[in-house]
């Protein structure tokens, strides 16, 4: 009986451990200003870094290695450069001469600190986290 209790006891142990992860990585999306998106990118995962520019286009290197070139946008290598445009909760993307269809730059977080990530699926959070570069934006947010 004394084995049963324990039993128990432990699965409660877990059963909150596993409530507090998924509360630590629940996904909020933000709407960011044209301003909060231009500047360098880094990426968590990779060595990819992406710069949107102010005249609505952007350049990037090791995007091929990264999540959007090998999940979605296969063949970007000597293509890592684009147009993109401003929609609150993510940047609409288009690499040139690239077929690369329903990518955006999604934006997670809170208005003063957020993160970024190419996906498909904006509602479905990042699998390789970007953060803005600290000192070589310009606008308003912190990206990071």
């Amino acid at each position: 009986m004394a084995a049963g209790r324990y039993g128990r006891a432990r699965w409660a142990v877990v059963g909150v451990g596993v409530t507090v992860l998924v509360a630590g990585c629940s996904v909020y999306p933000v709407s960011v200003e044209a301003g909060g998106v231009t500047g360098v990118w880094s990426s968590y995962g990779s060595e990819a870094t992406v710069e949107f520019k102010d005249d609505g286009t952007f350049v990037g290197t090791g995007l091929d290695a990264s999540d959007v070139g090998t999940r979605w946008c296969s063949g970007i290598a000597g293509r890592q450069q684009g147009k993109w445009t401003p929609s609150g909760e993510f940047a609409e993307v288009s690499f040139d001469g690239v077929d690369c269809e329903d990518v955006d730059f999604a934006f997670y977080g809170s208005p003063e600190h957020y993160i970024a990530c190419f996906t498909r699926d904006v509602t479905a959070g990042c699998t390789e986290e970007f953060r803005r570069e600290e000192g070589r934006n310009e606008g308003a947010g912190k990206g990071g």
